[in-house]
């Protein structure tokens, strides 16, 4: 009797392995690039000497970019320039804190309760014209607030003036970084403010790191606001920040990228519309429609399809081109993308989709699978 149970085991599974054998395939787009668990940008503000003598070779040291927002009339901007460039040719991301940095604490000048509108649009104009020019590009610009302040003028204004704030924002950049707010969820980006994890002037990098794992353990994107490293004001050391580029770089299960580049991600996936045009035992056909401005957003999405567990080997191909597929494994998946369970016991087959994932450029039109030949 003990000699036959398995068999049995297995016959009794048998319906449940047709049916995911032959179950209708499922497209979503990953939370992150890869699936990876979660996202961090790191961010540095005002554009000063620190950051290009400090930072730069720290991040090309542990091959990360990040996002240096710049105040154009500070000083470094113009007597560096070639320098600031150089970062930007690196893989890093320069973006749009003013030219004077104007706010409205008493201790910072210039203060920004003296500002008409018309002053203030100038200081968010003129930065980002300065820096398109600089770059030679037109993939657009992000912005952060100078001391996170989000309207100017005097105290009887800031309620109106808060609204032109964010015109002008909105019509100089794609996306804006404020301040506070901790991990961000990416279905519920306010775009024109995106939280950073706090402040980081003085931390050492396991202070450092438990403000990233907030991020880690809600599988959300972590935003740091940097200013000085190793000098200028509000710093850290170079040792912290090498400590936290180095722990990023060993984890390529977290996606450390641009601010930019994570807005991008987040806001391709939301719009991208994905839609089953062919499905037989042996190929699947995918449409997609990419409704954002093709300039600024311009980064690849990682499908993630659930196929038929008897679909293996998989080819796949983007408007006709060769497209990399990953298998991720089968089973009940994790954040991470990797199966939480599988088994070669013949007694249980699996009746579990195969999932694969395929990192899909930006417009691309559609997509098309076939089960190979084994």
């Amino acid at each position: 009797m003990k000699a036959i149970l398995p068999y049995v085991l297995l016959l009794s599974a048998l319906p449940a392995l047709a049916s995911a054998q032959n179950a209708p395939p499922t497209v979503s787009v990953a939370r992150w690039p890869q699936d990876r668990v979660a996202a961090i940008s790191l961010t540095f503000d005002d554009g000063i000497n620190s950051h290009l003598d400090f930072v730069g070779p720290i991040l090309k040291k542990h091959r990360l970019n990040a996002t240096f927002f710049v105040t154009t009339g500070m000083g470094p901007w113009e007597k560096r320039k070639s320098e600031w460039k150089q970062l930007a040719l690196d893989g890093n991301e320069l973006a749009n804190h003013t030219v004077h940095h104007p706010c409205l604490l008493e201790q910072i000048t210039p203060h920004s309760q003296n500002y008409t509108p018309a002053m203030f649009e100038a200081e968010i104009r003129d930065a980002a014209l300065d820096l398109l020019k600089t770059l030679n590009s037109n993939r657009g610009l992000t912005f952060a607030y100078p001391c996170g302040n989000m309207s100017f003028g005097k105290p009887q204004e800031e309620v109106a003036n808060a609204a032109l704030y964010l015109r002008y924002v909105s019509e100089h950049a794609f996306a804006a970084r404020a301040v506070n707010g901790g991990p961000v969820n990416p279905d519920e980006l306010n775009v024109l403010a995106v939280g950073d994890l706090g402040p980081t002037a003085g931390k050492d990098f396991p202070a450092l790191l438990a403000q990233a794992e907030t991020a880690f353990v809600s599988h959300n994107w972590g935003v740091f606001c940097f200013h000085g490293v190793g000098g200028d004001w509000l710093a850290i050391t170079p040792e912290a920040l090498d400590e936290l580029a180095a722990y990023l770089e060993r984890h390529a299960d977290v996606w450390t990228a641009p601010f930019g580049d994570a807005v991008r991600y987040i806001q391709e996936r939301k719009a991208l519309s994905v839609h089953i045009t062919s499905n037989n035992l042996t190929s699947l056909d995918l449409a997609l429609q990419w409704p954002l401005e093709r300039q600024i957003y311009d980064l690849p999405l990682t499908l993630k399809v659930q196929l038929p567990s008897a679909w293996s080997p998989i080819t796949a191909t983007a408007d006709g081109e060769p497209l990399e597929t990953r298998v991720t494994g089968r089973g009940s998946l994790g954040a991470s993308g990797s199966a939480k369970s599988t088994s070669n016991d013949l007694t249980k087959p699996s009746a579990s989709p195969t999932e694969i994932l395929l990192d899909v450029p930006a417009q691309t039109k559609s997509v098309h699978l076939v089960a190979s030949a084994r």
